[in-house]
């Protein structure tokens, strides 16, 4: 379809054949006077084609599809008017080269300039389809590089956000000259090269997501120590399953964020992953200072409002998200169906 429509020659080629051979249809395409119907069908070509090009290239772009129909009527009567003066013109040598192929041909203004109205009304019609399916086309794209965009830049607000927190992590240890330095570092490497290129994959293996969580949990322990108690637990088939990537991330940075650094005393952390057959079910929740006062944006930072509006944009109608903020905890309820990285 797409090769017929932007292949001007063949279309034109189409077009021009199917109208003389309606022509010559109509005629009458007996054996013995097939090559005459033809002939007779040529002759109107120079009209048609008289009426057909200014039309699609100058009244249908320059008046009707900017909606000055008054303009467009007039000048298509105009072009009308020409092509009967011109096919007047053309009776006249043909009378008088008395050739046998053009017996019987005769011309009034009246009846004749009716097919020229007819092809007219069927090159805009194909003219105008045309039209719309690039316009169609063109709004589809435009959606498509909109989509693409904004999901890019939901994903470049994760990455500052992460690696603030992360390099906070590292430079409290290295002016401890903590042991544990090196492995931060080893840690972070991996997370960079997983945020500069494992990310631009629309979707990346699931089990490469959850290590990319225990990574950053595995950070965040080292800076929380004793006071934090965390448990990640994962079961179902994990191995061939695929899903977006940095959709899980933001959750447990948000855990972090909104609620574990604003905690005093002893804090936790729970997450669940499990994947049921296509489904993936994520329950997270983590404790909260009931005596703290929630500031203005609550518990829900921008990595969780990114989230869900990435999951809007990947999974629409393929996802629930569940958030409550309890007295004592936060609580993140996330199902996926992965089946949709299949259909993608």
């Amino acid at each position: 379809m797409d090769y017929l429509l932007n292949n001007w020659l063949l279309r034109h080629f189409i077009f021009w054949l199917f109208i003389i051979s309606y022509f010559a249809w109509g005629f009458g395409l007996n054996e013995d006077q097939f090559h005459k119907s033809f002939l007779n069908s040529l002759i109107f070509l120079p009209g048609h084609l008289m009426v057909v090009y200014p039309l699609l290239y100058v009244l249908i772009p320059q008046f009707l599809v900017k909606k000055k129909f008054i303009l467009f009527f007039s000048s298509f009567a105009g072009l009308l008017f020409l092509c009967a003066f011109t096919m007047e013109l053309l009776k006249i040598p043909l009378q008088i080269h008395k050739n046998d192929a053009f017996k019987g041909f005769t011309w009034t203004v009246g009846k004749n300039v009716l097919p020229f109205v007819h092809v007219a009304g069927l090159a805009t019609a194909v003219k105008l389809i045309k039209y719309s399916y690039f316009q169609q086309k063109q709004a589809t794209d435009a959606l498509q590089k909109k989509t693409q965009a904004e999901l890019e830049l939901l994903k470049a607000q994760i990455h500052p956000h992460f690696l603030f927190n992360t390099l906070n992590n590292l430079f409290a240890h290295t002016m401890r000259q903590s042991s544990e330095s090196p492995d931060i570092v080893l840690k972070l490497s991996d997370l960079l090269r997983f945020m500069i290129y494992d990310s631009r994959a629309e979707f990346i293996p699931l089990k490469q997501e959850i290590t990319l969580l225990k990574n950053y949990i595995d950070l965040e322990k080292m800076r929380y120590g004793d006071r934090l108690d965390i448990s990640l637990t994962s079961s179902g088939d994990i191995e061939e399953k695929m899903i977006a990537p940095l959709i899980l991330l933001p959750l447990i940075e948000n855990s972090f964020k909104h609620g574990i650094a604003k905690q005093i005393d002893q804090s936790w952390i729970s997450l669940d992953i499990q994947v049921e057959g296509n489904k993936l079910k994520v329950k997270l929740v983590n404790s909260r200072d009931a005596d703290k006062e929630v500031t203005k944006e609550g518990y829900r930072g921008i990595g969780l409002e990114n989230v869900q509006r990435r999951l809007e944009l990947i999974y629409p109608g393929k996802h629930s998200v569940e958030i409550r903020e309890e007295e004592d905890y936060f609580l993140v309820d996330l199902v996926i169906d992965l089946n949709a990285a299949n259909q993608k």
